[in-house]
């Protein structure tokens, strides 16, 4: 069964591109490795999983990460603000909190907030997203939720030269440039980019003259990826990123509030590849490093330092079976130069197995994995999954799985502290949050028609809440879901249609999660004509309330974004996108203002 257009809802709109087709194989868009560890095809997978590759990001066009995977199934986003502020990611009704964040398949993000700043995610330096939907902790640990975002920035097959330009609304301007060569049994990856902003008045409802300004932002990274094979068996690779960014941002304090973040995040891992059998061993560091200003006192400093070993090995027992396994380490130490924690160090031991088993008409797996955390302790988790070909058109699907939200350095150790937010105490007898999560789909595939229709619901136990001031696991939750996703075309025009429907209950209080909406939909359309690409994406979100007792709801909207492509000459590329195309007001967030219609161009050239 052909399952490549039901797991990816952009390649329908964005694979016919006559540009995309020379520089990216149809083979490698089917590809992924976020799900088990190691190189699947799409067509292999039970859970589902989306994919956009890097021509497909310049087609769309998008200035972030939430930009860009706002578009897909089974997502929600709610900004403060514009560029630089901080994101919230919403997968299945679960927040960022609950999604795993990695680039190149290393876990980063920060140990007290617990969850990664969306912002600083290599934009321009993608090879491909992989956004899988689901509980993973069975094979990740903690955060993986809800899903795992994957950021993949290296391709040893690539060989491309490319410098580009961009102006935009509100004084956006960007400079990128990439080099990416193979060398007889090696290759190089470099990528840069400069974007900055002047940005607008994120709170003009403000009562403080500070916050009148605009709200800027900046942002400088550098992508540095490399690897030989030294014969047919043995290979080595190594993947760097670092990132600096300035934003302003508005809060109850006087003076002008200012935020500069340092993210950096180094591996290197050794391969093996026998045949059947293939193992890798990856070591690894990142850091994540804000420092804000402008409140009192000045100058605050949190640093998340997190070190890592991964062995990861894989064997194929016959043509059909697959098993796989491994040793899972980390240690992460956390400095705030405001506040000194009780405890500012913890380490994570874990051991994972699973095996997939695939034959002509149908596919089950099973993993399972035990963290040993020298906080809370052990904790297991576990995830089964099956598929059934009724037909050579039809299929069903079930997932069944548990998972686990470690505690932050914050929810446990943070001292008694008051602000002009109000009053926060840690509590170091917090255990992890717990979730059981199910799913039962229908997937169909059709010449002219693809469409997946699945119901999911997850529980949540041991829920953090804060009481007073302190957090308390005192909550439970529920979370019911509808996910309908088609692809299809009609005379040349490619859609990817997708419908959500959430019923989410704090079961403390029986009210509704916030900020997530009951409906939301998106249309994504793409058409190429001669030389001209077009891009057109329209977003639905109903009503949600932004805050806990419900009594703040904020209205319904609807977004529609258009982005053209000119391929002018072989190489040259001009690009043009108006986000917001019909000047929608509208909030994610309560009080805080939203982007009006905007402008922008970018021309590439590829050498």
């Amino acid at each position: 069964m052909n399952k490549k257009l039901l797991a990816t809802a952009v390649i329908s709109v964005i694979a016919n591109n006559a540009f995309a087709q020379t520089t990216q194989p149809d083979s490698m868009e089917s590809m992924v490795v976020t799900a088990n560890r190691y190189e699947q095809g799409v067509e292999d997978l039970i859970s589902p999983i989306e994919v956009i590759t890097r021509e497909q990001i310049k087609v769309i066009q998008p200035n972030s990460i939430t930009d860009l995977v706002k578009r897909l199934p089974g997502v929600q986003v709610a900004n403060q603000g514009g560029p630089g502020n901080t994101s919230a990611l919403f997968i299945r009704g679960r927040s960022t909190r609950n999604v795993l964040v990695m680039i190149n398949g290393i876990r980063v993000g920060s140990a007290t907030t617990g969850m990664a700043s969306l912002s600083a995610l290599p934009l321009k330096s993608i090879e491909r997203v992989e956004l899988l939907r689901g509980p993973r902790s069975s094979t990740y640990g903690t955060d993986a939720v809800s899903g795992v975002l994957n950021i993949i920035t290296s391709s040893k097959n690539d060989v491309r030269s490319e410098v580009g330009v961009g102006i935009g609304s509100n004084g956006h301007s960007e400079l990128h440039a990439t080099y990416a060569n193979t060398f007889g049994d090696s290759w190089f990856n470099f990528s840069g980019s400069h974007v900055s902003s002047d940005g607008y008045n994120v709170i003009p409802t403000s009562t403080n003259s500070a916050d009148k300004d605009d709200d800027g932002y900046k942002s400088q990274y550098v992508v540095i990826d490399g690897g030989t094979e030294f014969n047919d068996n043995y290979s080595l690779k190594g993947t760097s990123f670092l990132q600096k960014e300035e934003s302003d941002y508005d809060s109850p304090w006087p003076g002008n509030d200012e935020a500069e973040s340092e993210n950096y995040n180094i591996g290197v891992t050794g391969e093996y590849n026998g045949g059947d059998l293939s193992s890798s061993i990856t070591l690894a560091t990142n850091q994540d490093k804000l420092t804000t200003s402008g409140q009192v006192p000045d100058n605050s400093e949190i640093k998340t330092n997190r070190y890592s070993a991964t062995l990861h090995s894989k064997y194929d027992l016959n043509d059909s079976t697959v098993i796989s396994g491994g040793l899972d380490w980390y240690e992460e130490n956390v400095d705030n130069s405001r506040t000194a924690l009780s405890e500012d160090s913890r380490t994570n031991f874990a051991a994972f197995l699973g095996t997939a088993y695939h034959s002509d008409n149908y596919s089950t797996e099973f993993n399972a994995r035990i963290d040993d955390n020298e906080t809370f302790g052990d904790f297991k988790t576990f995830q089964v999954g099956a598929n059934y070909d009724f037909t050579d058109n039809i299929r069903l699907v079930g997932l069944f799985g548990t998972a686990f939200k470690a505690p932050t350095f914050n929810n446990l150790y943070w001292p008694l502290y008051c602000s002009a937010w109000g009053c926060y105490e840690g509590n170091p007898n917090l255990q992890p949050e717990e979730s059981t999560a199910g799913e039962l789909a229908i997937e169909s595939s059709f010449e002219l028609l693809d469409i997946r229709v699945g119901y999911h619901q997850s529980e949540v136990e041991n829920l953090i809440a804060t009481v007073g001031d302190t957090p308390e696991n005192i909550g439970e939750a529920e979370i019911k879901g509808v996910e309908v996703v088609a692809s299809f075309d009609t005379f040349g025009i490619y859609h990817d249609v997708s419908y959500d429907w959430l019923d989410t209950e704090n079961k403390a209080t029986g009210k509704e999660l916030v900020r997530r909406a009951e409906h939301s939909a998106k249309w994504n359309v793409g058409y190429v004509i001669s030389d001209f690409q077009f891009d057109v994406s329209t977003i639905y979100q109903g009503k949600r309330f932004s805050d806990t007792a419900n009594d703040v709801e904020l209205d319904a909207y609807s977004l529609t974004d258009v982005a053209v492509t000119y391929h002018l000459y072989e190489n040259l590329d001009v690009r043009a996108r108006i986000a917001n195309v019909f000047d929608k007001e509208y909030e994610t967030v309560k009080d805080f203002v939203t982007p009006e219609r905007a402008y922008y161009a970018n021309v590439s050239y590829t050498f």
